[in-house]
């Protein structure tokens, strides 16, 4: 008779995905997965198969509860009140840990070229919207700047509030962030 399953798998993914965003993919090794998720190494590995593939699901996980998201509230509002909505959620807070996209861009080197192609597409298809959002911003006469450098501007700083965030617990200077990045849409 088989053993029954003693794990919860969307726990261990929001923990995988926890301590990925905390130390980033190449600190992070085996036993402190394995510490962190309260999977044994013989589940991790059935589970898994390794390291990667556990990166390659959390980072899935991360698309699904997060990204999926504001990506979202971008499409689904029109212009710049898209923008607005997308960027509310990057205010900062004492349970920021940073952005797991974020850190896989800034581990290029040391993640799978599948995860860190996963996570280029997703900033490339954001920058795209928010092209389409600020043409319609500029047709509802609220943009009237270059949609290219813009867009370009914008997904710099979107990647730059998953950075910053990590250390920097304050909401007030998050909101002044944003304020600031919304403004220049005029």
């Amino acid at each position: 008779m088989a053993r029954p399953v003693e794990y919860d798998l969307v726990d261990v993914l929001d923990k995988a995905m926890e301590i990925f965003c905390k130390k980033g993919f190449e600190s992070v090794s085996m036993a402190d997965l394995v510490a962190h998720t309260g999977l044994n190494r013989r589940t991790m590995y059935s589970l898994f198969k390794d390291k990667d593939g556990l990166y390659k699901d959390a980072l899935e996980n991360y698309y699904s509860k997060m990204a999926c998201k504001q990506f979202s509230a971008l499409k689904n509002n029109r212009g710049k009140k898209g923008i607005e909505v997308f960027f509310a959620p990057f205010c900062f807070s004492c349970e920021s840990k940073g952005c797991l996209y974020t850190n896989t861009i800034m581990e290029k080197e040391f993640v799978n070229s599948d995860a860190f192609n996963k996570v280029k597409d997703f900033y490339n298809d954001i920058r795209l919207q928010l092209e389409v959002n600020l043409t319609q911003a500029a047709e509802d006469g609220n943009f009237t700047g270059d949609v290219k450098a813009m867009a370009l501007t914008l997904i710099t700083i979107v990647q730059g509030l998953g950075l910053y965030g990590k250390f920097n617990q304050s909401g007030d200077d998050s909101n002044a962030i944003i304020k600031n990045v919304l403004s220049m849409i005029r």
